[in-house]
Formats: structure tokens, sequence, C-alpha cells
């Protein structure tokens, strides 16, 4: 039945591949299990480089045990409420005892009453994998149950959120005492704190007085603390029910292509989540080690997990890496170097390719009916998927005539001429990600702003200098240069 299924997957994925634009890579695919030979775990591994769409996997279609990788869901959706305003991210939470969380991240180390944004639980929630933020987040975004049915809705099939991770806590703490089956998330996490001889079990003492003293000792137990370590290496891996999270190396990889280029949020947001990524605290001996360019990325770590997924900003392009590492054996830290040292053989694969491939195709863009210009210019030039467009004034393309009436009809027919010019190399202001802008007076500047944002809606601007010249060709009062990406 096993082979069977194998068989099947290998004719169906290079035609959902095909389908979808990819470009499978042998090559590439060899290269990845070179890496994963004799590597102590088990390893799923997708990659695709989002400038070519050449991508490979390792077992890229298995479920693996997220750990805190699932998170990378959570601040998405986050990020999507925030957009259609049902999230205020700048909206603050007081924090509680009954909100900390043992575990990954800061917040737990500091005095009750902090009051961080939902912005800040977000950070925290990625930066040091903050288990007390995701807590407060997944509540706030409507719960596990309401992130699934997101995902799928949004064609994540495989993705999921299995419980909030003081459930699965309290699950291996069952396994050492079923009186602790229905503990509440607090008495969860305090006895979590009491297990590990922690200080912040001060915090909960007077939770486990009279008869639940005896819960105390029985977490501190030297053969409970044994146990219970046993059971959190092996079933964390091997049991669904004691996961946080279910995900596959390539549905992972496309949340990850979904940041990257903003499908699933507002453009503004999803730069702000790959600037979030960018600052991780954590995993720098896996993708990011042995790499000398910038790396965005999510970790999954327990005692015997080291996943990482993240957006490899190459030379070649952006490359994205999931890399799930499940059930380590031996030494943690050479499984981690391992990962690192694939990342680097990935980034140096397509970086090698592309300082060997062809210069790109250069061709000027004249739109039909546009006047020639006096000047020495022509309107655009189209270098590989990148458009560089020449200064405009508020000529009418045909007469060559400046538009009468000042700034306002200058503007308008200013962001005519450039999104013909757009069109006729196949792309619309969506594409622009660089604008300067030239002021014949400073004056102008609050009214040019507001003229300004009416051309990109949802605060999804590109990047953009505005400066005031002495003067400007034909009396003009403003000039405006663009330069524009093609979208994957």
């Amino acid at each position: 039945m096993m082979l069977k299924r194998l068989l099947i997957s290998a004719l169906i994925l290079p035609l959902a591949a095909a389908a979808s634009g990819q470009t499978p890579s042998a090559a590439l695919a060899k290269l990845i299990e070179s890496h994963l030979t004799d590597f102590p775990a088990r390893t799923g591994v997708y990659v695709k480089h989002l400038g070519t769409g050449e991508e490979a996997s390792v077992r890229g279609d298995e479920s693996f045990s997220s750990a805190s990788v699932i998170k990378l869901a959570i601040m998405i959706r986050a990020f999507q409420l925030a957009d259609r305003q049902e999230l205020d991210l700048h909206e603050r939470v007081a924090l509680t005892r009954a909100d900390l969380r043992d575990g990954s991240g800061v917040l737990q180390y500091h005095d009750l009453g902090l009051n961080p944004t939902y912005r800040d639980l977000v950070t925290e929630m990625v930066i040091t994998s903050d288990n007390t933020a995701t807590d407060l987040l997944v509540r706030r975004i409507g719960g596990v149950e309401a992130l699934n049915t997101w995902l799928t809705a949004s064609g994540f099939t495989h993705t999921r959120m299995i419980g909030r991770g003081h459930e699965y806590r309290r699950k291996l703490l069952t396994l050492i005492n079923p009186e602790f089956a229905n503990l509440t998330a607090e008495e969860t996490t305090g006895l979590q704190y009491a297990s590990q001889d922690s200080a912040l079990f001060g915090l909960y003492a007077g939770l486990f007085t009279g008869p639940r003293t005896k819960w105390v000792e029985t977490v501190r137990d030297p053969a409970n603390r044994r146990t219970l370590a046993e059971h959190r290496n092996r079933l964390t891996v091997q049991d669904r029910a004691y996961w946080l999270g279910d995900m596959t190396p390539r549905e992972t990889g496309r949340l990850l292509e979904a940041i990257e280029r903003g499908t699933l949020t507002s453009k503004a947001s999803a730069a702000e989540m790959k600037t979030i990524l960018g600052r991780q605290q954590a995993g720098s001996r896996r993708l990011p080690h042995f790499l000398d360019v910038p790396v965005a990325h999510k970790t999954g770590d327990s005692a015997v997990i080291a996943n990482d997924v993240g957006l490899i900003s190459a030379r070649s392009g952006t490359i994205v890496v999931s890399f799930f590492v499940n059930g380590v054996t031996g030494s943690y830290g050479e499984a981690e170097d391992r990962i690192g040292r694939a990342a680097q053989a990935i980034v140096g694969y397509f970086d090698r390719a592309q300082s060997t491939a062809p210069a790109p195709v250069r061709r000027v863009i004249q739109p039909a009916g546009y006047k020639p210009t006096p000047s020495p210019l022509v309107p655009a030039i189209l270098v590989g998927d990148t458009l560089y467009l020449s200064g405009s004034t508020g000529g009418d393309p045909v007469s060559g005539q400046l538009v009468p009436g000042g700034l306002e009809p200058e503007m308008k027919q200013i962001m005519a001429n450039v999104q013909t010019v757009l069109a006729a190399a196949d792309m619309s202001l969506n594409d622009v990600v660089a604008v300067t802008v030239y002021l014949a007076d400073m004056a102008d500047f609050a009214r040019f702003n507001q003229l300004y944002t009416s051309y990109f809606p949802n605060g999804a601007y590109p990047t953009r200098s505005t400066v005031a010249v002495k003067e400007l060709a034909r009396g003009a009062r403003l000039e405006i240069t663009m330069t524009a990406v093609r979208s994957k």
C-alpha cells in the first residue's frame, strides 16, 4: 500500500507543479537529498526560487510536528484581520498571571501588568517564539478552530493547529497523574514551573495548598520528571495528539511565498511580517548559520525538534526554504549545523546558476500614439522584469504640450502617462517599487500627498523620495519618475 501511494505521488506531483507554472528540478532534489543522507532525524525539505520558479522537495508533502512553526499561520491571520480592521494592532493587553505560559519567550519574566500591544505580541511570538503572546493571539483571532477554518478556506488543507500549548502540556502531565486531566491553563503553567524548579512557581504557590500540595510533589519527583521528559520527547514527534501543529514542508513554503508576494494580506502588512521574521532571535545555527545574505525565518523547537523555515534574500533572488527536522538523535548542535550547511548549498546552487545565466533582454517601451519627445530619452526601458521609467511631467503624450491648471491637472496627466507606459510593459501601479518626486515648490507637498495616496489604495505604497528643485522643464509644477518590478 505504501509503495502504491508513493507511485501515485510520483505521478501526481510533477503534473501539479507543471499546472502551477513551477519548475521541478531533479538536480536541486538530488542536492537536497545529499544533505539529508544519514541525517540524525526524520526530515522533510521544500525549496523554491521565487524568481525562476525552480523548486524541489524531499518528503515535501508528509506531515511533520510543527512545534512553533505553526505560529507563522497565526501571524498571517492576525495581519489579515488587521487589514480588514477587525483587529487593532495598536490595542494594548494587560498581562495577568492567568495569561502566562511556560516555555519559550520573554513575557513570562516581566512583572505582571505589562501592557504590550497586539503588534508587540506578534513580534514576540515570532522572534522569541513567546508562548504567552501566542496564546493571547490565538484567543484574539477566534481560537484554534477558527484558524483552521481560515487555513482550509485559503487553500492550506494540510496545515493545522492541533491545540493550544497548555493543552498538550496538560495531556503530558496527565500521563503521570490522571488527576491532572481537568487542570486549568493557569494550573498547568504553574505545575510546569514547579517541575522545572523555576522561580516563577512562586506566583502560583497559592494555587497548590492543602491536598493540592501533593501535585507539586508529584511533578517534582525525579522518576516522574524522567518519565515526563521521555513522554515529551517521544509523543511530541510520534503522536499527533501531542503536537502543537501539523504542517508539510510544501504548504509551509506556500505560506512563506504568500508573505513575500503579499497575496494573503496587504503589501504593507506582508512587508512588516517579513521585517519581523528578519529579527528572529533563535535558530542562528540553522538556516542563517553559514550565509552572508539576509534570512527572514521562523523556528520550531523542542529537545528533539529543530525546524526552521524562511525566506532567504540570495543574490539571485528570494528563495523559500522549509526545513523540518523531527526526532533528533545525537548532537542537537550538529543537526542545526547540517541545516545551515544545506541552506548554504541551496543558495550556492541558485546563485551560481544566476551568475552563468545570460544577461536579461533590454527593450525600449514606447506606447503606441505617443508623440516622440524632443528630449534625448525614451518613455521607459524594460530590463528583464524591471522597468525604468523616464521622468514624466504633466505633458499630453499626443500633443506634447503641458496641461494647463497647475499641480492637480499635471498630477492627473502624469499618472495617466505612467500607467499607459506600465501597461505597455504588461505592468501596473501594483508593480511600482520606487518613486522619485520633484516639486517646483515644496509648498505643494501636502496637497501632492493627498493626490498621491489616491493612486495607491490600502496603504500599499512603494518607496519614495521627494525633493524640491529650482525649476522644471516647461514651467511644470512637478515631475515623477518610477521603477517597477514585474510581479511573479
